[in-house]
């Protein structure tokens, strides 16, 4: 893994960015977090977490490839987070939805015979949002899928060329799409600065030195760009992620009906589509006037018909889709049964009265996160979000560039003055500033080790 990120992504090749100074600087995390270390169980849980297992302590939370700024980042921010127990870090830029955008159009290139699993998950981007891949274009940012150790991606656009991985057992629409999403400029949902709302990680499960990958970012460093919390995304963590022992989870949902939610990988949710339509294409349809029903947005490819939640369509997401339809509660009990391995879809409506539902029997297999399934949504809970046109987000137009004012070593955990680099302090835009060369946005400073920075040690 470590010769095909040095290989392939360009920011890696900066000095003191190299891809050895990131697994220097993440395995003093890992340590400064637990200072322990049990082995990880081998286990297939159709996510990249599992796929991942042998190469785990050498990529953030199983499958993202850092940056040193990135990472740096994220150690002063935990740092921040254990001095100020009301969880407000210092208002320091780091990293959000908008750090390392791409143009709407971006080129790729392919090293690898299979470029059709690829091509497909490109098209589900494309089709859902208005960002278009340029596969052999030019230009100095872009995309090389190649045939690695494993499924990882880096985060949004660092610069030059960078590389997603899809290698053996990462073959799958939803792992490619979870990749691509990364390199969109996303984290894993369960990052979230809302998470607690919603999800419990249960500290006393995780392998003892894969702790690091539960971190928590704030709005300053992670931006939900105005969505809801989404059970359903693809780039969510399954509920066994770095467990010690396949029987005892480490995400527990607080609404126990999404336990089985979390960590589907069949594709990218109508919220993770959301995301990126408001990251990238909110002024495709600044102008549009359509009244979208049940949580539809204008679509950006089209704005003349709203973007519906799965399920629903027409113009403005008013009608049911093709298999499924729409049911009328009376006073006797009616009875639905439905055989096939079709997405289907039933609405059902009452006058001014309640709905009484009886699941008589279903037949679905066993399995840690859903596959088949039967979904009930209630009270509008139908999209989770508003039906609103697609608002900016929140990051300026007009980036302002702060000039950093230190220059220090950065000292790893064993006390050794062996610098990982020397760096400077820098404010980093939410847009990068695009005349600044990429090498140039640095981020932490401090002359301590990684465990004192964090106010652990090692007995």
């Amino acid at each position: 893994m470590m010769d095909e990120v040095s290989r392939y992504s360009d920011v890696h090749h900066h000095q003191f960015q190299d891809y050895g100074s990131v697994q220097r600087l993440l395995h003093a995390f890992f340590n400064a977090m637990s200072g322990d270390h049990t082995r990880l169980l081998q286990m297939n849980d159709g996510t990249e977490i599992g796929r991942n297992r042998p190469m785990a302590n050498s990529l953030f939370e199983s499958d993202i490839v850092l940056t040193v700024d990135q990472l740096k980042g994220i150690v002063l921010g935990e740092r921040d987070r254990r001095k100020n127990k009301s969880g407000r870090r210092s208002k320091r830029k780091v990293i959000t939805g908008g750090v390392y955008r791409w143009p709407k159009n971006f080129h790729f290139v392919f090293l690898e015979n299979w470029r059709h699993i690829i091509r497909e998950s490109i098209r589900f981007w494309e089709r859902e949002t208005c960002v278009r891949w340029n596969e052999n274009g030019h230009g100095v940012d872009g995309v090389i899928f190649v045939k690695g150790a494993g499924c990882y991606s880096s985060v949004g656009r660092t610069g030059g060329r960078q590389l997603i991985s899809i290698g053996q057992g990462c073959g799958s629409i939803g792992i490619i799409t979870h990749e691509i999403g990364h390199s969109l400029g996303f984290w894993h949902e369960q990052s979230r600065p809302d998470r607690d709302n919603f999800i419990r990680i249960i500290s006393e499960n995780i392998a003892k030195g894969t702790e690091g990958n539960f971190v928590k970012f704030t709005s300053l460093e992670s931006d939900d760009l105005g969505v809801p919390f989404d059970f359903g995304s693809v780039m969510h963590y399954g509920p066994l992620a770095f467990t010690k022992d396949w029987k005892d989870i480490t995400i527990e949902t607080k609404d126990k009906r999404y336990s089985h939610t979390i960590g589907q990988r069949h594709g990218p949710s109508f919220i993770d589509v959301k995301q990126v339509n408001r990251l990238y294409c909110y002024d495709h349809c600044e102008i549009s006037s359509l009244n979208c029903h049940n949580g539809g947005y204008p679509d950006p490819n089209n704005c003349t018909r709203c973007k519906c939640p799965m399920g629903l369509g027409g113009r403005l997401c008013e009608f049911l889709g093709d298999c499924g339809g729409e049911l009328k509660a009376t006073k006797g009990m009616k009875t639905l049964t439905y055989q096939g391995r079709n997405k289907c879809y039933w609405r059902i409506k009452s006058k001014n009265s309640r709905i009484r539902l009886v699941i008589d029997s279903v037949f679905l297999n066993c399995e840690t996160t859903c596959q088949s399934f039967l979904e009930i949504k209630h009270n509008s809970y139908t999209h989770l979000d508003s039906g609103d046109p697609l608002p900016k987000p929140h990051a300026p137009h007009v980036p302002t560039w702060v000039p950093g004012r230190e220059d220090r070593d950065f000292y790893s955990s064993s006390l050794r003055p062996g610098p990982i680099e020397t760096f400077i302090l820098n404010a980093i835009p939410q847009i990068r500033d695009p005349n600044r060369p990429i090498e140039t946005i640095a981020s932490i400073v401090t002359d301590y080790t990684v465990g004192t920075l964090l106010g652990a040690r090692k007995s």
